[in-house]
């Protein structure tokens, strides 16, 4: 630790060349106590470098306890940001009172960090001849750390938020376009000829039909509702209305979503509800042909990953007029602004997700802030729905998992009752019948390891012909697989996708994260099917392993999130087909890609189980909760909700009952300047 008295504030060794001899600028000592301190807090020693090199700004003016104060202050501010939120609230009994506490601090240096706050807010009131002039400002100024509405922001996020919620404002309070006849007329005409379903005809329920109405007449809607509330019915019934007026034409329609996989499966859902129309029109049949392309927003944006820049933004616009994106709870600030930067003066863009899921893993909660304005509810701009398609009440495990669903949102969660649809607790793996919400208690590594052994058979059993389906050798030509072996892909695709275990985690957890669970199906999947001989190593990939992408590849077009299976593929035609090989094959668009996985290397990963965070955006028949050993604070009442939404027919939750109910207890709130603006 010695070396580190000889850093400057700009992180180069003081006795480097050039330095030999000379002083180091005046300022605070190094507060070498505070490295160990800060990792319980998820920082590291950049961190505190970072705030001691900001603190240095205002010189030896202050004395040595109101130097650290300082520095204390500018820790739980990152604190707080590498949490998700913008800012950092200044006021008795908030964030900041936690953040101390978390680190351990005494009460004379909370009393001197509380102090430094005040003084500070009155510097950026009335500025004074104090070096702390040199570090805070208020809204407008040029300082590192920036004051507004009693909180601490850095500087770059104070502009990024204040921009995307005057974007924000503008857009609510642009007025609504006048009822168009034609639109009526056209929106009457959907509705009198919907899809069918196994259970009759999908008709759009009024909550649609009122969405539907405020997507076609406003600058921007926001569609919310939980998984499976019918948001992909509005898309298709948005477009056909626009199949039938022209206004905006399809070729000026965008769809996007945060990830592919999502983007995908937006398209997909699109496709079938077409196809499911019985007394499809002209308009209809050519919407089927012509339909929107669905892509990424960092595709639809023309992101440069060798640039690390967007190619389209309020100099060169996007050239749609409307922008329909799904999955938006996962859209983080940097994003929206890059997004709303890039739109037409004209343009119109609809926001559809689930506000009451996990927030974006980077700064921010648009959507929720936007789900919460009194500004945009009172416009009109928010539709909320309100029922479930997914997991149908009709449904006895559907209803239990509405009602566990509901319960988490309302911070408990549902016991075994009269009052509340039963919750099942079972003490061993073979009491689990796959049915609604069950609980199997205390999850000790011994019962999840039972628990395993049950699930792998029950996939191995489930489709009889799966070992045929995983024997093939599918054929890959220059215009990709043939239809019948792209028949067979989906089948065993949506096979391996109607089973999913989450994990709070991806890391240690007690075996509970992800990385185990994977490691231990790896295992299982050898020892049942014996090791390949195309695959000698058994910690390659096996034949039938599922397999998701970790990091988005541009130039492959694959994505972060993006889910597969690893299956024998030969490619080629004629004297040019090369022999079969395992290869990685993904969805995308109506057929399928297939990449060797040493092509993807360090961006593929087995996803026989996979973090909650990773599964927004999908949606399983059976999924498995496997919550920590102990309560981690990752496990929150978002992610637990994210976890349960995911199901249609079963949810299983593997764990102590304190995890649960402290997990449930938890929020992962942000602390955001959105809610001012938007007001």
């Amino acid at each position: 630790m010695s070396a580190i008295n000889s850093w400057s504030p700009h992180g180069c060794g003081a006795g480097g060349a050039g330095m030999a001899g000379k002083a180091a600028p005046a300022g605070p000592s190094f507060p070498r106590d505070f490295i160990s301190r800060v990792e319980p807090l998820d920082l590291g020693i950049e961190d505190v470098f970072l705030a001691w090199e900001v603190a240095r700004l205002a010189g030896d003016k202050s004395d040595p306890g109101q130097q650290r104060a300082l520095v204390l202050l500018i820790l739980a501010a990152r604190v707080l940001t590498g949490e998700g939120s913008t800012r950092l609230p200044l006021v008795p009994d908030s964030q900041l009172d936690r953040i101390l506490d978390e680190f351990k601090t005494a009460a004379a240096e909370k009393e001197t960090v509380v102090r430094l706050a005040d003084e500070a807010r009155k510097i950026c009131m009335e500025p004074a001849d104090s070096g702390l002039s040199a570090i805070f400002g208020g809204p407008g100024s040029y300082r590192p750390l920036i004051i507004d509405h009693g909180c601490l922001y850095f500087q770059k996020l104070h502009v990024l938020e204040a921009r995307v919620g005057s974007t924000l404002h503008n857009l609510i309070c642009s007025p609504a376009a006048s009822r168009d006849p034609n639109t009526e007329s056209a929106l009457a005409e959907v509705i009198a000829a919907p899809p069918a379903g196994p259970a009759g005809r999908i008709e759009l329920d009024t909550g649609q039909i009122a969405a539907v109405r405020a997507a076609l007449e406003g600058r921007i809607t926001v569609i919310n509702g939980r998984p499976g509330s019918g948001k992909t019915s509005i898309v298709a019934g948005i477009l056909r209305v626009l199949a039938r007026t022209g206004n905006p034409p399809l070729e000026s329609v965008a769809l996007a979503a945060p990830t592919g996989k999502a983007a995908d499966r937006m398209l997909r859902s699109i496709a079938d509800h077409l196809l499911a129309v019985p007394e499809a029109g002209d308009a209809d049949r050519r919407l089927a042909g012509a339909c929107p392309p669905s892509s990424t927003l960092h595709r639809l944006l023309g992101y440069s990953p060798g640039l690390d820049r967007f190619r389209h933004n309020e100099n060169n616009p996007l050239a749609e007029h409307l922008i329909i994106i799904d999955e938006s709870s996962m859209i983080d600030l940097a994003m929206m602004d890059h997004l709303l930067r890039a739109l037409r003066p004209e343009a119109r863009v609809i926001f559809l997700g689930d506000a009451d899921q996990l927030p974006p893993v980077e700064t921010g909660a648009v959507l929720r802030d936007l789900c919460r304005s009194p500004l945009a509810k009172n416009r009109g701009r928010v539709a909320v729905l309100e029922k479930s398609y997914r997991a149908r009440e009709e449904d006895s495990g559907g209803k239990s998992i509405l009602a566990a669903a509901d319960a988490i949102n309302r911070g408990s969660f549902p016991a075994e009752s009269d009052r509340e649809p039963a919750v099942a607790t079972r003490k061993q793996a073979q009491e689990i019948l796959f049915e609604g919400i069950e609980r199997l208690v205390p999850g000790s590594a011994e019962q999840r390891n039972e628990f395993f052994a049950r699930w792998h058979n029950l996939l191995c059993r489930s489709l009889p012909e799966l070992e045929e389906l995983l024997s093939k050798v599918y054929t890959a030509g220059p215009a990709g697989f043939t239809e019948p072996d792209a028949g067979n892909l989906r089948k065993i695709t949506a096979y391996f996708e109607r089973f999913k275990i989450l994990c709070a985690t991806r890391v240690t957890a007690g075996g509970t994260g992800s990385e185990a669970v994977n490691g231990w199906f790896h295992r299982r999947w050898v020892e049942s099917r014996g090791t390949a001989a195309d695959a000698p190593d058994p910690f390659d990939f096996q034949i039938g392993e599922p397999v998701m992408i970790t990091r988005n590849d541009y130039s492959l077009r694959l994505y972060n999130g993006d889910s597969g299976l690893v299956l024998r593929v030969a490619s080629g035609t004629g004297a040019g087909l090369r022999p079969a090989a395992p290869m990685a094959v993904f969805p995308r668009g109506g057929s399928f890609v297939a990449f060797p996985p040493g092509v993807l290397r360090g961006r593929l990963e087995r996803a026989w189980a996979t973090t909650v965070h990773k599964a927004q955006g999908s949606e399983h028949e059976n999924v498995v909760l496997l919550l920590p050993a102990t309560p981690l604070r990752p496990l929150t009442r978002e992610l637990l909700y994210t976890a349960v939404t995911r199901a249609k027919k079963s949810v299983v939750i593997i764990g102590p009952n304190d995890v649960l109910a402290a997990g449930v207890k938890r929020t992962m709130e942000r602390a955001s300047g959105l809610a001012d603006i938007l007001a």
